[in-house]
């Protein structure tokens, strides 16, 4: 990217039935983990990941010494951000608001996209300014590209090799921007923020539950009497055993009937494993709690541990390593005539 009517055919009833379950379906199989559109969407970066990418660039920009746009004062040069490796581009919104917002006069053209797959040697971006400022930012603009790029191609090769959808932690360590990157490298974000949805874990449970309270005991209370208007766009409940699953699935499938509510519960299955996962998704599957549920499995997965899930039956790995284990993609600025 450079700077500078009418009504439809109507079904038959029977195709309208058919509809009807292919939509349901559908919904059935989106999970509730996927919500980069809430940061990038077909229309490009939401007003929450613009305003976002703009903290992080001033942080950055402060860290530097500069505290407001480099006027031009010299001659101006042209440089190329190149690729000194293969993988998968993110980060180019946030690098794009740091050369409009802060090098002013600036030209510049990206010749590959969000979310792009390039090759070595690749050139990423090629800009036109005065000497000062492509000096001044050329090292940010390559830790912004590198470090969401990193992340990007990690989050790719894991969901390469995984046939279940992968999604991202609440440990982050550049917040929305590692998750959006998770989400441009093919994997979930799962939350936002912690006000995007509500998550019980175990500090959450300890807090809200009376004392006393332990165990199935506790997680089937706090489930009982969550408020609704707190839930979010939806709810994770931490269990870390059979028990603690099952009752997971049973309060939730009460309330549900008895309120005839919508919102289906996430239950993370910590440190479970494989195996004892996939005992919690039979155990409830056969007592017909499956509908009222999304099962994921989180904690200490590694890459060579991928395999091993292939048949734990779970709808969702989640694990901090697509981002905090993500290497940098390496990239380099060359100025013209180097």
């Amino acid at each position: 990217m450079s700077t500078e009517g009418g009504e439809g055919v109507q079904p038959s009833k029977e195709g309208e039935n058919l509809l009807t379950d292919t939509v349901e379906m559908m919904e059935k199989s989106v999970l509730p983990h996927d919500r980069l559109s809430r940061l990038i969407n077909g229309n490009g970066p939401t007003e929450w990941f613009i305003q976002s990418a703009r903290r992080w660039v001033a942080s950055m920009m402060a860290d530097e010494g500069i505290h407001e746009p480099i006027i031009e004062r010299n001659k101006r040069t042209k440089a190329e951000i190149r690729a000194k490796e293969a993988g998968t581009l993110a980060g180019l919104y946030v690098a794009d608001i740091l050369i409009r917002e802060w090098m002013p006069g600036a030209r510049f053209t990206w010749t590959s996209g969000e979310g792009s797959r390039i090759d070595e040697d690749t050139c990423i971006l090629a800009i036109e300014g005065c000497r000062h400022q492509i000096l001044s930012c050329e090292r940010i603009i390559l830790n912004i590209l590198g470090r969401l790029s990193g992340i990007a191609s990690n989050t790719f090769r894991w969901v390469s090799n995984s046939q279940i959808p992968l999604a991202a932690t609440r440990k982050t360590a550049w917040g929305t921007l590692d998750k959006a990157a998770v989400g441009v490298g093919g994997g979930l974000t799962h939350r936002i923020h912690r006000a995007d949805a509500l998550m019980l874990k175990e500090n959450d449970l300890a807090s809200t539950a009376e004392d006393g309270d332990e165990g199935a005991v506790r997680v089937r209370k706090v489930l009982s009497d969550i408020q609704t208007e707190s839930i979010g766009a939806f709810v994770t409940v931490e269990v870390r055993s059979l028990d603690e699953a099952l009752a997971a699935a049973e309060a939730w499938a009460e309330r549900m009937l008895e309120n005839e509510e919508g919102v289906r519960l996430n239950i993370l299955l910590d440190n479970m494993g494989p195996e004892l996962s996939r005992d919690a998704v039979l155990d409830i599957e056969t007592r017909g709690l499956r509908q009222y549920v999304t099962l994921e499995a989180s904690g200490n997965i590694t890459f060579d541990d991928l395999e091993s899930w292939r048949t734990s039956l779970v709808d969702v790995i989640s694990t901090s390593a697509l981002h905090r284990a993500a290497p940098p993609l390496d990239l380099t600025c060359i100025f013209e005539g180097v």
